[in-house]
């Protein structure tokens, strides 16, 4: 079957991992909200996302991968992976209103349920339970971030890859060394060598 055939599925995709967030939602209010999502495809290489732009749009992916990075001396630097049953939001510009400061690029073949933000954002105001679910992505988003700023400061690069082992070791297949060592903070010969450790 096709994946523009398994929106229904998608779509309960999306149901349990809003639950997962916030367990408490009201299921009828959440299945109203899920059913506004609609799919979309990005080619490989394609931008969700583009700097400088504003973002208007919330994604859930369903199938590919999506790479955040910044341009820094004409190197591109590795924020985050986003893979499958995850949320891609270009949350700064959503939020603030502002231009994106990142890029964020499809790096396979990559389906996604979108939503405008503002349509979301109605959502929040209309029920309460839905409105607590979006603080709490919210929550979830700065925690993730706050994260990955200690481990870049405060961890050694055989810590932080034994963390990108042990939460994104099949990434290891899917993307270049070169952006793993960049989204690790380190070169990509400190990588090799942590590799054959390994």
């Amino acid at each position: 079957m096709k994946l523009t055939e398994n929106i229904d599925e998608h779509r309960n995709n999306l149901k349990e991992y809003f639950l997962s967030v916030a367990p408490n939602t009201n299921v009828n209010e959440l299945t109203e909200l899920v059913n506004e999502f609609t799919l979309c495809k990005f080619s490989k290489n394609q931008l969700v996302y583009k700097v400088d732009d504003i973002s208007d749009t919330f994604y859930f992916l369903v199938k590919g991968l999506v790479r955040a990075y910044y341009l820094k001396e004409d190197k591109e630097i590795t924020n985050v992976f986003i893979p499958e049953k995850k949320i891609v939001a270009g949350a700064y510009s959503i939020l603030t209103g502002e231009k994106n400061y990142s890029n964020y690029e499809a790096f396979e073949e990559t389906y996604a349920l979108e939503i405008k933000y503002v349509v979301l954002e109605s959502y929040y105001r209309k029920y309460h339970s839905l409105e607590r679910l979006g603080r709490l992505l919210v929550q979830a988003y700065y925690c993730a971030f706050m994260k990955k700023t200690f481990d870049v400061l405060f961890l050694s690069a055989e810590e932080r890859y034994q963390l990108f082992l042990r939460d994104n070791g099949d990434l290891l297949n899917r993307v270049p060394l070169k952006h793993i060592a960049s989204y690790l903070g380190i070169t990509q010969e400190t990588l090799s060598r942590l590799r054959s450790k390994h």
